[in-house]
């Protein structure tokens, strides 16, 4: 064999030779168990960084092993084509969108496959194509005539630079989630998703996700936002109309002094304001959300009132700049005695403070500050003397009875608003007819398609600027109409593509059947980032869809895997304007593709950063050579004992008997590590291996070291794929490496083998021992409590909980 390995030869090499045998292809095996592994699909941004590449290899080691375990595998990959880093990109290079979407979407497959990612490219989407637009514009028919979307005018976070509406979930930090500008306020109509109606199932569904971080699914709860408390109704004195209030301390309702709306507040646009509140509306309209958030509290009166109805008292209705559209109703009672920033707006402004609690406080005195702790009610009508947590239930019913008020439930969670003024995107299938109203394009006409004659450049929607586009007829009535201007948010074409993977071609959006089959995902790869957008959206509409009968699932991913970021050297994020970016491509060059893979995996955990080093490469690329090197040590042993087997039988030595111990117990770690994505100790236990094999005289026991090395590299062809294969061929090995079963790990060859745990006292280490391999949970946990010193330390403290990490550690939490 070779002396030395070339990976520059091998990895194109095998890459043709994985595609020509159709090794990747999913079976749709229905004999077999199913397996659907899953990497979030990236933007067409022409360009695949580290990031990507570590992402991948995860998603890549992961199949491959299911794989060889006798699943029916699916991998796929795709594109997520539409929206702004796409048409950006392409104004900057003077581009078309389609065009430079098309150029960056073979760009990133080729770097893809030069990674020796085994995805099965017959699965292939891509969310600008002409299927796919079709069958969302389909989806987006079904939920319209279902009334999950609907139109509405309304205030909408509107990023001035990228000239678009923003979803909630999409402001971070007060700004555009894309490009970071300040979002600020605009008053149009949009389309939206009614996601609220599903608040409470994507709230209590949390708890049954039990492989999801738990850092997400506490993202996903903070978002949600689910309030219960009391919806008062304050008739407008003078006025036929009232103002609906949401407040979770309706025991304070005596205590009211003034109403405060949101500046959105649609009862702000039904009268001509006097020119004080309209420049004051105007001027924080203006402003994002951070900068009102540090604004000194401020308001301007309206000049009308509203009459308290729990004692028919008239209070000022004011405009004020901490009073948010997005939680309750936009309209706040303010109690400024038990709210610390009702209070400091009502001395800033003079307004009335009435204290209507006692506790710690002296009743009838004045307050320093506001009073929010429990007390009994003081000067509150047949309440009073009530303790405030019983008060809220007695207020709320007689509310209830006079029909001004009931039990309410709020939730921080708004509707997701879908309408882009953008040109890269799904145009909105709708139809608007003078006489008809707003009408979906029939099924026959679909897809709609995006016009070439348009300037999208300009602002505004580019689409409106085309007669050629939004000159109709009605679906209806047959009569002149205009088509929606608007295109689709991209997170909707992200929201349902894993459903498409499937049957990436059908004429519906997808087969129930084998959707039905497939899903959920087995593994889902990506960044937290995501955790309120992508993940939420997509939880939404696996739940509408189900409602519609075409599911019959509930959640769209079992198991979700978090992973962390590549930064430089210094822990920074990878940045151009920084010149510390990684390109995959020159690691590749230089090291091959299987020492990079080998480095971003074997680092770190999965799911923390990994700072980069310009010698892990290096030093990945010098632990496959050393296989390498052992490969030519032994070549005469490989050579002449191709058929051997590693059993009880063929060990003639003690050290032979040991090395299938080692072995085995190899074979067993790497399984169950990838499987539960610990790739690092996976890839140490490999490494461990080597030097066992370094160790072993292969001249006295040739067929026993033969049958373990080829062992070692079907358990490498996970993780190292191309060198697997090469080193496969060049020791007469027959066919590919990955079509070879998974070894079966042989329990006799355990006997008498031990493994090491750790042993911690919350969370703090105290001692490793040592336990056999099929020890459980309860003999494990038995074996630490036996030790002498965690005896000491647990000696008349209150257990908790013990956790229990299979082969890893058992943890006692005392008290």
């Amino acid at each position: 064999m070779d002396q030395r390995y070339d990976h520059h030869t091998a990895e194109e090499k095998w890459q043709k030779k994985w595609e020509a045998a159709g090794a990747f292809r999913w079976r749709n095996d229905l004999t077999s168990p199913k397996f659907y592994v899953l990497e979030m699909f990236p933007y067409t941004s022409g360009h695949l960084h580290i990031g990507h590449s570590r992402n991948y290899a995860m998603g890549d080691t992961l199949a491959r092993l299911r794989r060889a375990q006798g699943f029916d595998v699916m991998y796929p990959m795709g594109w997520d084509a539409f929206g702004l880093p796409a048409e950006n990109a392409a104004i900057v290079k003077g581009q078309h969108p389609r065009e430079f979407t098309a150029s960056a979407r073979e760009s990133m497959k080729a770097a893809m496959n030069r990674l020796g990612l085994s995805y099965d490219w017959a699965l292939e989407i891509d969310t600008s194509s002409a299927e796919y637009i079709r069958a969302q514009q389909r989806l987006f028919v079904n939920f319209f005539e279902k009334g999950l979307i609907y139109r509405d005018i309304t205030y909408v976070n509107w990023c001035t630079r990228c000239q678009t509406v923003l979803a909630n979930e999409q402001v971070i930090n007060g700004g555009c989630w894309r490009c970071g500008t300040e979002v600020i306020k605009r008053h149009v109509p949009q389309w939206f998703f009614d996601i609220r109606k599903y608040a409470d199932e994507l709230l209590d569904g949390l708890d049954r996700l039990t492989e999801w971080p738990d850092s997400v699914k506490n993202i996903q709860r903070s978002w949600i936002g689910r309030s219960h408390g009391t919806e008062i109704l304050f008739r407008i004195d003078g006025e036929d109309a009232t103002l609906k209030v949401f407040t979770t301390r309706a025991d304070t309702l005596f205590g009211c002094t003034f109403l405060a709306l949101a500046p959105e507040h649609p009862c702000l646009d039904t009268q001509e304001l006097p020119a004080e509140v309209r420049e004051f509306r105007e001027r924080i309209l203006l402003k994002s959300a951070p900068e009102r958030a540090l604004e000194e509290k401020r308001g301007v009166a309206t000049g009308r009132h509203a009459i308290n109805p729990i004692n028919g008292e008239r209070v000022p209705i004011l405009v004020a700049n901490y009073v948010l559209m997005d939680y309750g109703t936009g309209a706040i009672m303010a109690v400024p005695a038990h709210d610390q920033r009702d209070f400091d707006f009502a001395r800033r402004h003079g307004l009335p403070i009435r204290q209507v609690i006692a506790g710690g406080a002296a009743p009838g005195g004045s307050l320093d500050q506001a009073y929010e702790e429990a007390g009994v009610l003081i000067d509150s009508g047949p309440f009073t003397g009530l303790p405030n947590d019983q008060a809220a239930a007695r207020i709320t019913e007689a509310l209830a009875q006079a029909g001004s008020g009931n039990a309410s439930t709020q939730y921080r969670l708004q509707n997701w608003s879908i309408s882009r003024q953008r040109y890269w995107g799904n145009p909105i299938p709708i139809v608007h007819c003078e006489r008809c109203g707003a009408q979906p394009v029939s099924e026959d006409q679909l897809p709609l398609l995006l016009p070439d004659d348009v300037d999208f450049q300009g602002t505004g929607s580019p689409l409106a600027r085309s007669a050629s586009y939004m000159n109709t007829t009605c679906p209806k009535c047959g009569g002149p109409a205009q088509r929606d201007p608007d295109t689709m948010d991209t997170f909707v074409d992200s929201s349902w593509y894993f459903l498409r993977f499937p049957t990436p071609h059908a004429a519906l959006p997808f087969d129930r059947h084998t959707v039905d089959r497939m899903l959920p995902v087995d593994a889902y790869i990506g960044g937290i980032e995501h955790a309120t957008l992508h993940l939420m959206y997509s939880r939404f509409f696996v739940k509408a869809l189900r409602d519609l009968g075409l599911l019959d699932f509930d959640e769209p991913f079992v198991r979700l895997y978090n992973q962390g970021m590549v930064n430089d050297a210094t822990g920074r994020k990878q940045s151009k304007s920084l010149g510390n970016v990684v390109e995959p491509f020159e690691v590749i060059e230089e090291y091959g593709a299987d020492s990079l893979r080998l480095y971003l995996l074997f680092t770190t955990a999965y799911n923390l950063p990994l700072n980069w080093s310009d010698t892990g490469p290096k030093d990945a690329e010098n632990y496959l050579h050393r296989v390498w090197r052992l490969a030519h040590r032994w070549e005469g042993a490989l050579q002449a004992h191709r058929a051997a087997v590693l059993d009880a039988g063929s060990c003639r030595t003690e050290a032979a008997h040991q090395l299938r111990t080692v072995m085995h117990q190899t074979v067993r770690k790497v399984t169950l590590d990838v499987e539960r994505f610990q790739f690092n100790t996976a890839i140490a236990a490999l490494m461990n291996l080597t030097n066992v094999f370094y160790a072993f005289d292969a001249a006295a026991e040739p067929a026993v070291a033969a049958a373990a090395f080829r062992m070692l590299v079907r358990l490498l062809g996970i993780v190292a794929p191309h060198v697997a294969e090469e080193l496969w061929a060049q020791t007469g090995g027959e066919g590919l490496v990955v079509e070879q079963p998974w070894p079966a790990v042989e329990k006799e060859a355990l006997l008498g083998a031990t493994r090491e745990i750790v042993v911690q006292v919350n969370g703090k280490f105290l001692l490793t021992m040592k336990v056999h391999p099929d020890a459980g949970e309860a003999a494990a946990v038995d074996a630490a409590r036996g030790h002498a010193s965690v005896g000491q330390r647990l000696e008349g403290k209150q257990l908790r909980k013990t956790i229990y990490v299979p082969d890893h550690l058992v943890n006692f939490v005392v008290s």
